[in-house]
């Protein structure tokens, strides 16, 4: 059996760094990724844990957060429920109902913004 190799004639050596002003305000940096990135090295189960517990609203919280028992069918956050739509749109419309919350590129020139209240609006119907 002959093996073929597929030659790239691309390749991309172009950097994209971020605007001064848009490093002044991330809410993440090097360092603060470099930290997070030990943090889940040293005890990734802890490490996604806490960020669960963090970053979600539980509407009935988790207490195991990885369940190993059956190979290869691991279960994350099993006994855990939350809303995923809550999550992702409604708890932030008290703060943040008119920014973006998605932005929409199709074709060139085809650009569409949809803020926070707009997307609730939108779930909502279609739900």
């Amino acid at each position: 059996m002959s093996q073929s190799t597929i030659e790239s004639t691309l390749t991309e050596a172009r950097l994209f760094p971020p605007s001064d002003d848009f490093v002044a305000t991330a809410k993440q940096n090097s360092d603060t990724t470099a930290k997070l990135f030990q943090h889940a090295r040293a005890d990734n189960i802890q490490f996604w844990s806490e960020q669960a517990k963090q970053h979600l609203d539980w509407h009935q919280p988790f207490t195991t957060t990885l369940n190993d028992s059956h190979p290869p069918y691991y279960r994350w956050f099993s006994d855990g429920q939350f809303n995923v739509s809550y999550n992702c749109i409604d708890r932030h419309l008290e703060s943040h109902a008119d920014k973006t919350a998605i932005i929409f590129e199709g074709e060139p020139g085809d650009t569409r913004r949809l803020s926070y209240r707009a997307l609730h609006q939108q779930v909502n119907r279609f739900a």
